[in-house]
């Protein structure tokens, strides 16, 4: 039976992804082991998770190793080294996709650009307002993981404008795009080059985030739309990420979250389908 290795920790989460696809994989028939992050050791030559109960991981005989979350912060460049000399293709989304494309900006100067709304990104202030000033209407937000949180409109007369750029730049880039139309904003699951299924955001303001109140209905996309996000799914394919959730406004790509997407949940709440249940068999059809 095929084994799936899920390190992460379900009281850490936002969602309840761990222990939904623990089940769902060993309904299936799958040897469904979970680790946390920080489990991950080098012992000389092998690189293993050791958990608390003394039980030892070998990563290279998992068929699959799905990481949910970063773990701790302080940590995470360095397990993502050591885990980086392990990837034979065998991680669900590839380290290199944790390295490098957890930044929205960074999924920006891939092939994935040509569906981004106009994109700048810096730590200048100035920069940024300057590109504001020129005119029309903008959103800024941090480059990763805001929940929705920290996310403005903003013009050239907007009397808060400076301090807002400040604030995004205090520690961190931030991002500036192109304000486009957003009323029909949808989250896709994508697996394995595959789309799951969607449902629509009911927005409170500028906030699509479920956990930034908004809310979520059933909806039925337009040809146009599964057509983009089909598109969006075989060209993350490429760029290593399998799994993930999606948010788009037709025709432009507005998010990528692959570290630990909130989708499952909200869906079967609205739908009374748990689509994770299609996972197993998706996995297994999947050819590396």
């Amino acid at each position: 039976m095929p084994t799936l290795l899920l390190v992460g920790a379900a009281q850490d989460s936002h969602t309840d992804n761990l222990l939904r696809f623990e089940r769902v994989f060993q309904s299936c028939g799958w040897d469904v082991i979970t680790a946390s992050h920080d489990e991950l050791v080098l012992d000389r030559r092998d690189l293993r998770y050791v958990k608390t109960s003394g039980d030892v991981v070998n990563i290279d005989e998992c068929d699959w190793v799905w990481l949910l979350g970063f773990g701790r912060r302080s940590t995470f460049l360095d397990r993502m080294q050591l885990l980086h000399a392990m990837d034979r293709g065998q991680f669900v989304n590839s380290i290199d996709s944790y390295l490098l494309f957890q930044n929205k900006a960074a999924l920006a100067l891939t092939m994935l650009r040509k569906y981004s709304p106009e994109t700048i990104v810096s730590s200048n202030v100035e920069f940024l307002m300057s590109h504001v000033r020129a005119g029309g209407a903008w959103v800024a937000k941090p480059t990763a993981g805001s929940f929705g949180r920290d996310v403005f409109e903003l013009t050239a007369t907007d009397p808060n404008l400076v301090q807002i750029l400040e604030t995004l730049t205090r520690e961190d880039y931030a991002v500036v795009q192109e304000r486009v139309e957003t009323s029909r904003e949808q989250r896709w699951f994508l697996t394995m080059g595959t789309e799951l299924g969607a449902y629509q955001k009911v927005k409170t303001g500028l906030r699509g985030s479920i956990r930034a109140e908004a809310s979520a209905r059933v909806c039925e996309p337009e040809s146009s739309e599964v057509a983009l996000v089909q598109s969006i799914a075989k060209d993350l394919v490429e760029l290593g990420i399998r799994v993930c959730a999606v948010d788009i406004a037709y025709p432009y790509l507005l998010d990528v979250n692959f570290i630990n997407p909130g989708w499952f949940q909200t869906m079967e709440n609205i739908s009374g389908v748990d689509y994770a249940e299609k996972l197993p068999l998706l996995f297994e059809d999947f050819r590396r």
